[in-house]
């Protein structure tokens, strides 16, 4: 039971960040996350939706930003090796005082391999006080096939333009590692990852970011219904973007949440739930606020 847990689930990078709020952060097309991971042992495939608010004000500009991702995703064991697939489409609406910005579409695939480095279980005095530690190291990328072009010769351009697309028209590159830390029904899982981000086709490039996280989860039986509660955090620090060469300003920032969630399993079926909550923010001198994020997520088991 112990090996089926290590992937129950992992706070993997969770990218909030966002013309004033997109313009600078990017927190949607540029937002990628693992989240929590279903229990399974081989394989296992998930539909996710998510979405988060953002809001702008200042005394010149006036912003309300909602992100809405639909995702298909899905992982496979192999012995000591994992692979990840992740296939976002995106629905953005943007409401600030220079008029509102719909637009939706598929967003940019992500791939990630992981290879565990350690499983290893100490057993106490008695059987139910095992300890078990894993560790995964891995990485990946995430590729420009999200529709990402902006009219930059259009005279309302602003840099928040690159953050109203599905795509980032750019490759990245991930690196991570994800530790579990497990005795009996409690767990701990925690998480570092490292995002490079590359220049578009058209001169932009959202900053590199930083992801640590970690949670606590405990699990309970009800008849045949698993129930897994979880309390984490999350930090994710983004260094600035660039456009053309030149930074662009106040676009740096953290943010760090609360998260709350639950995962029920029922043999092969399971539902997650999260729900993020600031806790310490800044972003383009304190005037973008992240105001919440929710997902729901349906997973089949292998």
């Amino acid at each position: 039971m112990m090996k089926k847990l290590f992937l129950f689930f992992a706070f993997l990078l969770f990218s909030a960040s966002s013309i004033l709020a997109c313009a600078f952060c990017g927190c949607g097309n540029s937002n990628f996350q693992i989240g929590i991971l279903p229990t399974f042992s081989k394989a296992f495939v998930s539909v996710r939706y998510s979405y988060s608010h953002f809001k702008t004000d200042s005394s010149s500009q006036f912003s309300r930003d909602y992100f809405h991702t639909t995702e298909l995703w899905g992982g496979y064991n192999f012995g000591k090796f994992q692979v990840m697939t992740f296939v976002p489409y995106l629905t953005i609406h943007k409401l600030s005082d220079d008029g509102d910005v719909n637009s939706s579409g598929l967003g940019d695939i992500t791939v990630l391999g992981n290879y565990q480095v350690f499983s290893k279980t100490k057993n106490g005095a008695e059987t139910k006080s095992a300890i078990t530690n894993i560790l995964w190291l891995g990485g990946g990328i995430k590729l420009p096939t999200g529709l990402s072009t902006v009219n930059v010769s259009n005279l309302s351009f602003t840099v928040g333009d690159f953050s109203a697309t599905p795509g980032t028209g750019s490759t990245d590159y991930i690196i991570n590692a994800m530790h579990n830390l497990m005795t009996g029904n409690n767990g701990l899982v925690t998480n570092v990852a490292y995002r490079v981000n590359t220049v578009n086709l058209q001169q932009f490039q959202y900053g590199n970011r930083i992801y640590l996280s970690t949670a606590y989860f405990h699990s309970y039986a009800a008849g045949s219904v698993i129930i897994r509660p979880t309390l984490g955090v999350n930090l994710v620090v983004n260094k600035a973007n660039h456009y053309q060469g030149l930074e662009v300003a106040g676009s740096s920032g953290y943010l760090l949440n609360g998260m709350a969630g639950v995962n029920l399993q029922k043999g092969k079926v399971g539902l997650l739930l999260n729900a993020f909550l600031p806790l310490s923010q800044d972003f383009y001198h304190g005037l973008t606020q992240f105001k919440e994020r929710e997902s729901v997520a349906l997973s089949y088991s292998f």
